[in-house]
């Protein structure tokens, strides 16, 4: 991996490859989160092209006495290699944008990631509630 870099609307086909999936609300949304100034989307890139992508969206809130956090997710890559690299991009950015904390959104049918993420710092300490809407 070469570079991390803000995502640009150049990449969407890459990065519906990425997660899979080659159609227009996908390619909407990446467009929306490209233009949102709490959300940066990166890609990872090396010589054979986008190789990754995360999002970090930075969220104030109520919660944690008003501190600043932020939320790392839509994490992809071709090889972990990738993976470490972007989050500690996420890791280092949310410090640099004031955040307190950073939580890591990752499905909890992902266990085998759990030792992954805790080399980076994080513990499994909260689980929340969806609705499908």
């Amino acid at each position: 991996m070469d570079v991390i870099r803000r995502a640009r609307t150049t990449d969407i086909e890459a990065l519906e490859r990425l997660f899979g999936a080659h159609d227009e609300p996908l390619a909407a949304t990446l467009r929306e989160l490209m233009n949102t100034p709490h959300v940066s989307l990166v890609v990872a890139e090396d010589h054979n092209g986008i190789v990754g992508t995360a999002q970090l969206t930075v969220l104030q809130g109520l919660s944690w006495n008003g501190a600043t956090r932020g939320l790392l997710e839509g994490i992809r890559a071709t090889r972990r290699g990738v993976t470490s690299a972007l989050l500690t991009w996420g890791i280092d950015e949310a410090r640099r944008r004031g955040c307190a904390r950073v939580h890591l959104d990752s499905g909890l049918t992902r266990g085998e990631l759990r030792e992954f993420y805790a080399r980076f710092g994080f513990e499994h300490s909260y689980q929340g509630f969806t609705r499908a809407l």
